[in-house]
């Protein structure tokens, strides 16, 4: 299995000692088996406002997971698939966050990853895409 991080698990965890806790004790395990879409990563960088916070994003999250090459992009048929499931849904307009939940969801979907996520919009995306892994955070070690 391949956990993929939703930003508000990376975000919850840079701002709770708590969750920081239960995020660590999720990656000595599946750290070898963790990614992270460009889309968190822009997500996440985006919400860093100052320098100081996207440094610390950056030492901490980021250029670990770039280092080793599991950062990645959506590919061109995830985004036509997002498009045509933005389109389905009839929304003239449509939230950043809700296209990037969608993009998200057809990217872990396309590549077979499991959503580690807070976010329960997912569960209503998985009737529109068949197959789609989600857990709350955090999946018990196999």
């Amino acid at each position: 299995m391949i956990y993929a991080l939703d930003t508000n698990v990376v975000v919850d965890a840079l701002r709770q000692p708590h969750e920081l806790e239960r995020l660590k004790a999720f990656l000595t395990w599946a750290l070898p088996a963790t990614v992270i879409s460009s889309i968190v990563a822009t997500e996440l960088t985006a919400g860093a406002r100052v320098d100081e916070t996207r440094q610390l994003l950056d030492d901490t999250v980021l250029a670990a997971f770039d280092r080793r090459g599991r950062i990645f992009p959506p590919s061109a048929a995830v985004w036509r698939q997002t498009g045509a499931l933005l389109a389905a849904s009839g929304a003239t307009a449509v939230s950043a966050s809700r296209q990037n939940d969608i993009l998200l969801a057809a990217q872990a979907r396309e590549c077979g990853w499991l959503i580690v996520t807070r976010d329960r919009d997912f569960d209503a995306l998985r009737s529109r895409i068949k197959g789609l892994q989600v857990t709350r955070p955090y999946p018990a070690r196999p």
